[in-house]
């Protein structure tokens, strides 16, 4: 079961996806925990920060989620949590970046790899929420986790990156908070509004391809800190985006420098910006060194996620490696 759809109120979504769910949310639960030093160091984190008060203030329904996946699943509150707080844990733990997650967004085209941890892998899944209020989004996501990257059915998609050494504050709204909150606007411009105007607990890139308040096919870049968000590239503009910040200058000095990685796919995904058509953008996402497959690394390319906008939005995901994982398509109008 690769995609599962959940509905209603964030409650009702979150126990529908617990429960659909429920033997790869222990399965990966058990292992994050470990991976992370066990449940006294998860509590030690969560004590030591203020994030979920900045959830339920700012993405009231996403809390209610939250709290309905580990009912359904029959888990503890704390380690779907924790399991949710992967970016702050980074910056937290002062961890070396290890996420190297590239982005090209070529109007009306966006898509990425999302590159993480080897302890997550048997965990992907697609879900599709569909709200109360009549919004719906496809994300693709680890079993537990409201989202690491989707589109939304009222015409936009949303790509990211870890930046983990801008800035960060204990009391900001935890990245994949962030990404759902956006995925809720109405269109691409309140998007990058809510991106804009809540406060941010750790450095991320987004990207928003779609449609505009006024019906026009647009784009933005925004590379979001404790400080704020600061455009990365012209509005409307193709762009690509690895590891390590373009505009921005809320440094964390103490998170060391970018890995020479992030430089090199750069590179790639500048000389990339000429797609046309989901074929060739997934073909770009499939291939060395936008995609990470091989052994002997703690990290993989986790999966990865191609969105073509218009009237209607066309989305294939490959849950793994692109370059040994099918690409599949899922429906999201």
């Amino acid at each position: 079961m690769t995609v599962v759809t959940v509905m209603g109120s964030g409650r009702e979504r979150g126990r529908s996806h617990g429960e659909q769910l429920r033997v790869e949310i222990r399965d990966v639960l058990a292992r994050v925990v470990e991976d992370l030093g066990g449940a006294h160091e998860v509590d030690r984190f969560i004590d030591a920060n203020d994030f979920e008060s900045a959830i339920a203030r700012h993405t009231p329904d996403l809390h209610a989620e939250l709290l309905g996946i580990a009912e359904g699943a029959g888990v503890k509150h704390r380690h779907v949590l924790v399991h949710n707080l992967m970016d702050e844990h980074w910056w937290w733990s002062e961890v070396v970046l290890r996420e190297s997650c590239s982005t090209i967004a070529a109007p009306p085209l966006v898509g990425q790899t999302m590159d993480l941890d080897r302890v997550l892998d048997g965990s992907q899944a697609v879900v599709r929420n569909e709200a109360a209020d009549g919004n719906a989004s496809v994300v693709l996501t680890s079993a537990g986790m409201i989202g690491l990257c989707g589109a939304s059915t009222a015409g936009f998609a949303i790509c990211v990156n870890a930046l983990t050494m801008l800035g960060h504050s204990r009391s900001g709204l935890p990245v994949a908070f962030v990404l759902r909150g956006a995925l809720a606007q109405a269109d691409a411009s309140a998007a990058v509004h809510f991106l804009m105007s809540v406060p941010h607990a750790s450095g991320q890139h987004f990207a928003i391809v779609g449609r505009d308040a006024s019906g026009s096919m647009s784009s933005a870049s925004l590379e979001c800190s404790a400080a704020g968000a600061v455009p990365a590239a012209a509005p409307g503009s193709r762009f690509g985006h690895a590891n390590h910040p373009l505009a921005t200058d809320d440094i964390d000095s103490a998170m060391g420098s970018p890995e020479t990685s992030s430089f090199l796919r750069q590179d790639v995904l500048d000389a990339s910006l000429d797609v046309t058509s989901l074929a060739q953008l997934t073909a770009c996402l499939s291939a060395a060194p936008l995609c990470v497959s091989r052994t002997g690394l703690p990290w993989f390319t986790f999966g990865a996620i191609a969105v073509e906008l218009g009237d209607e939005i066309s989305l294939r995901y490959a849950l793994g490696p692109p370059d040994t994982t099918s690409w599949l398509d899922v429906t999201v109008t």
